[in-house]
């Protein structure tokens, strides 16, 4: 594409996106049209351009958050968030078979922990499962993307059964160095153990950090009053073996039925798991990562 080729393409882009902020009535038949196109080749490269650009005009407009159902949860979320964009705009959910495990594994009175929630995504469709008999537990220590947590679980009305707590999982309780994305589009970066390449790529920076609260999954569970946990996510951006370390005594109590983590076959935590006895299944992959559902043989 040469250059004037290039800035036409993007000048209607963003001609079509002015439009559709401009006349409120189109945003449904443009959704509609996303369902439909998103997965065309060039037709649909062009409606995720416009997308993208109507979503950066609803997050500058403050007006975010859209009604989406994922299988049979009605929930409310930021559409311009990474995860909800493209279920918003082209019915394509978000890791859909580790949606679906959560579909298929939680059930109403279920207890379910979110270690490295994010904005919620998984915490609310977890609310959404598990009912007023529940509980949804939501670890996440970055604190603007903690006001989006607190955000997604107050506008569903999923206070009664969430508790949101603002620090990281470790190995051991006390303050740990936290480094925060540096990419405005990818929050989800931000980890306590930086890696060489995406500092050097400008993700994150070691004069952007943050100094936040760790615990130990054991020491939460001992004080929390839950007896057994049915399903546990982990997405701690490579500290997953810290966080798997932290939870030895309820992996040795069998307190644990089910766990979810993303990281790689080779990986400490992985190792740890399935000394634990825990049968390891791939979901699905994301880069070199992939999510793997450890379950127990009872």
């Amino acid at each position: 594409m040469t250059s004037f080729a290039r800035a036409a393409y993007q000048l209607t882009a963003s001609a079509c996106a002015d439009l559709v902020s401009r006349v409120p009535a189109l945003e449904p038949a443009f959704v509609r049209a996303g369902s439909r196109l998103w997965h065309w080749r060039s037709t649909g490269r062009f409606y995720r351009s416009v997308a993208g650009r109507y979503a950066d005009r609803l997050r500058q407009a403050g007006s975010p958050f859209r009604r989406v159902v994922i299988g049979d949860v009605p929930l409310m979320v930021d559409v311009t968030e990474f995860t909800t964009s493209p279920l918003y705009f082209g019915n394509v959910p978000y890791e859909p078979r580790t949606t679906e495990y959560l579909r298929q594994r939680l059930q109403p009175g279920s207890v379910f922990a979110d270690i490295g929630a994010n904005h919620g995504y998984f915490t609310i469709l977890a609310a959404g499962l598990v009912g007023d008999r529940g509980r949804v537990f939501a670890f996440e220590p970055n604190p603007p993307v903690y006001e989006r947590l607190m955000t997604h679980v107050r506008l569903n009305r999923f206070d009664p059964r969430v508790v949101l707590l603002e620090q990281a999982l470790w190995d051991s309780a006390g303050k740990q160095t936290f480094f925060v994305s540096q990419w405005s589009e990818n929050n989800g970066i931000s980890t306590l153990t930086p890696d060489a390449t995406v500092i050097a790529d400008g993700g994150l920076s070691r004069d952007r950090t943050i100094s936040v609260r760790t615990e130990t999954f054991d020491r939460w569970l001992a004080a929390s009053g839950v007896e057994r946990v049915h399903l546990v996510k982990i997405d701690a951006e490579g500290a997953e073996a810290h966080v798997v370390r932290g939870m030895s005594g309820a992996l040795h109590a069998r307190r644990i039925d089910a766990i979810v983590c993303e990281t790689c076959w080779d990986s400490e935590a992985h190792r740890l798991l399935c000394e634990r006895g825990f049968m390891p299944r791939a979901l699905e992959t994301n880069g070199p990562l992939t999510n793997i559902a450890y379950e127990r043989s009872w």
